[in-house]
């Protein structure tokens, strides 16, 4: 579920690169589904490689590269991150000057991430939360180009004001959390109370 989602958010491109990719499941989703002709799987281990190559055996439309980030001088249309944290994300893009879209799944502190593409030239548009196994996720989608967010964005998400039945969710879970810590919480209970009016 949680890879179809993420998959769901790639436009159709001609090379998609997944930075990080462990196992490579979601570029093998991407190639089974057609959303790209070609891809190429990166990672700092070459282990993790070693693990890419044999999910896609079947492919032979995939380049492989062992390094930190994003290959130097790609040629992709796309570049998905997913599953590391927004500080490392926000590191990755920082070393990155190309014009990919880009499709990034922070596992924590998505508001990193915006907060680094609102101030980089990129406009976000797409950014969904979504539930996984219990679980919730960010998905956000950006490409160059000029959208510049509030604060509330940045940490809500660009789109807090869209209906979404899983950010909903995830900030009520919150705001139970935070009701019994007194003053301390107010601020910060009162900007989730100002999210979920839109969310009704």
């Amino acid at each position: 579920m949680r890879f179809q989602e993420i998959i769901s958010c790639v436009q159709a491109c001609d090379t998609l690169l997944e930075v990080g990719c462990d196992h490579a499941k979601l570029t093998e989703l991407a190639l089974r589904k057609g959303v790209c002709k070609r891809a190429i799987a990166s990672d700092i281990s070459t282990l993790c490689l070693e693990k890419a190559k044999a999910t896609l055996c079947g492919y032979n439309c995939v380049e492989y590269s062992v390094c930190d980030g994003i290959p130097a001088n790609t040629n992709a249309d796309c570049i998905l991150i997913c599953g590391m944290g927004g500080h490392t994300i926000r590191d990755i893009l920082s070393r990155y000057d190309g014009n990919a879209t880009l499709v990034l799944s922070p596992q924590s502190h998505a508001e990193l991430v915006r907060g680094f593409l609102n101030e980089n030239g990129y406009a976000i548009n797409l950014d969904r939360c979504f539930e996984s196994a219990g679980k919730f996720y960010d998905v956000i989608r950006a490409e160059n180009g000029e959208r510049k967010l509030s604060a509330m964005q940045i940490k809500y998400g660009a789109d807090y004001k869209t209906h979404n039945v899983a950010l909903k969710k995830r900030l009520l879970r919150v705001l139970e959390n935070l009701r019994g810590g007194g003053e301390a919480n107010a601020e910060r209970i009162a900007e989730i109370e100002e999210v979920l009016a839109w969310q009704k």
